[in-house]
């Protein structure tokens, strides 16, 4: 005997795009692997930053091949957001250093901070990368993913937090740098053997079961033909019939004469 008793039903079939997961970019400094990697999991949980009615706390670590993100949730015993969704940080604005700030000081002296307006980079930058994103939750609790890049080296991690509007001062956590580099080897492919995506790693747009290019720049053999020009009128034979002449139209005191000066004042309605 089965154990869900129920047998299939039908359904509505809707139309659904062809839709093909290519291979790995290659830029794990844009956002974590989700599609492509299991991640390695550290479950560290304790808390970061600390005050009477907040607590800034650490949830678990996923390590990925090349980067790393820390789970982070805020819990609070007054209002935190009306929509949680959006997070307590925001890289698209200039920081405001009353709200909550967090970043990371590798043991060699490099940092990255959400203070800075972070925009994922085409190229490989040349200083860590930290991102963080709301992860939904309640009024009263909130979740985010602080994303790192790259790994850190070996020895301690400080993690550091600051939130004056809700009295927690600048509070340094070590973290051991060199558990998180061992993880990452743990993190294993999914779907090893992934096709490229062609075209020079342009996206595909598949309309039906045809797929083209996005965008689609028409060749010169495809450009569309000029536009007509307009045939000049060629000399008249016989001299134009003149239009006749309209008498001209008498101004009243409503309606100016044309080319009369427009009075500085209008004309009083009748009582």
């Amino acid at each position: 005997m089965s154990f869900f008793t129920d047998g299939p039903r039908s359904r509505p079939l809707f139309p659904v795009p062809e839709q093909e997961l290519f291979g790995y970019n290659g830029r794990p400094w844009v956002e974590p692997p989700h599609e492509y990697i299991v991640p390695a999991i550290l479950p560290w949980s304790m808390p970061l930053g600390r005050a009477e009615r907040t607590i800034v706390a650490l949830r678990g670590i996923e390590v990925w091949p090349e980067s790393v993100s820390f789970q982070l949730s805020v819990y609070a015993r007054d209002l935190l957001l009306d929509e949680p969704g959006e997070g307590l940080i925001d890289h698209r604005r200039v920081p405001d250093y009353n709200a909550l700030l967090v970043g990371v000081l590798f043991p060699d002296g490099r940092r990255a901070s959400s203070e800075t307006i972070s925009v994922p980079s085409a190229a490989k930058p040349d200083q860590p990368v930290l991102r963080a994103q709301g992860l939904g939750g309640s009024a009263f609790h909130v979740d985010h993913e602080i994303f790192l890049w790259p790994l850190p080296p070996d020895g301690p991690l400080e993690f550091i937090v600051q939130w004056l509007d809700r009295d927690i001062e600048e509070t340094h956590t070590s973290l051991d740098g060199t558990a998180i580099r061992d993880a990452a080897k743990e993190a294993s492919e999914i779907w090893p053997g992934l096709p490229a995506r062609e075209a020079h790693g342009l996206p595909f747009r598949r309309v039906g079961t045809q797929a083209m290019i996005t965008p689609a720049w028409p060749r010169e053999s495809q450009a569309p033909p000029p536009l007509p020009q307009p045939k000049r009128p060629s000399a008249p034979s016989s001299p134009p019939a003149q239009a006749p002449v309209q008498a001209p139209v008498q101004a009243t005191a409503d309606q100016p004469r044309r080319g009369a000066p427009l009075p500085t004042r209008l004309p009083r309605r009748a009582r």
